[in-house]
């Protein structure tokens, strides 16, 4: 649909350009002037908004940062490390990391998770590191790439899988029964799996064979 309004718009301005009178110069983008903010506006940003932000809002971001950044090295994370992995730029950007890279953060996570089961902290020597570094930053650029690229050659969109439906819960089974949901019967396909399958009809076969 884009390649067909894009041939329209040429057809518009090569007809605009061959009418007598007109100039390929005259062609000029439309742009829309922004609005002048009223005075009270003004007066508002030159006056209160630099004590909001040297009283309020500055100090709270600074307060936020130090809070947030004592939690990760008390912790042991990366700020990177909080992503979800289930967003669709995150998930294609992690499939991307170098393998020393993706089993470090792996082990921080999980290292993280023992330290908040057991209700302990960092040893302080180890807490001495930057977690701001954003080592997932060009992993998440070359992802945008690849799915931009993908919707526009093929069309597919990450959010047009399926999720939870047919059996499967979209997030890495493909067939009924292949998760983790396998433990809960009668959840999302749980217990309907191939092996389970296989179970099934072996037991089947046994119990003719006793008739």
């Amino acid at each position: 649909m884009a390649a067909f309004h894009r041939e329209v718009a040429k057809y518009f301005a090569k007809y605009a350009a061959s009418t007598p009178g007109s100039t390929s110069t005259s062609l000029m983008a439309f742009t829309p002037a922004a609005p002048a903010p009223s005075r009270f506006r003004t007066a508002l940003g030159e006056v209160f908004s630099p004590i909001w932000f040297r009283f309020f809002r500055g100090p709270l971001d600074r307060w936020n940062q130090a809070a947030i950044g004592k939690y990760l090295r008390e912790q042991g994370l990366m700020y990177d490390d909080l992503y979800s992995d289930k967003e669709p730029v995150i998930e294609r950007a992690l499939e991307l990391l170098p393998e020393d890279i993706a089993t470090a953060r792996y082990r921080r996570i999980m290292r993280a998770t023992h330290l908040n089961h057991i209700r302990l902290y960092l040893p302080p020597h180890e807490q001495n590191y930057d977690p701001f570094i954003p080592y997932l930053a060009p992993y998440v650029e070359e992802a945008k790439f690849q799915l931009q690229e993908e919707e526009e050659l093929l069309g597919y969109h990450m959010w047009d899988r399926r999720l939870y439906s047919g059996g499967c819960t979209g997030f890495g089974d493909f067939e009924p029964g292949m998760h983790f949901l396998v433990s809960f019967p009668n959840m999302y396909g749980g217990g309907s799996g191939p092996h389970n399958k296989a179970h099934l009809s072996s037991l089947a076969r046994s119990t003719s064979r006793t008739k």
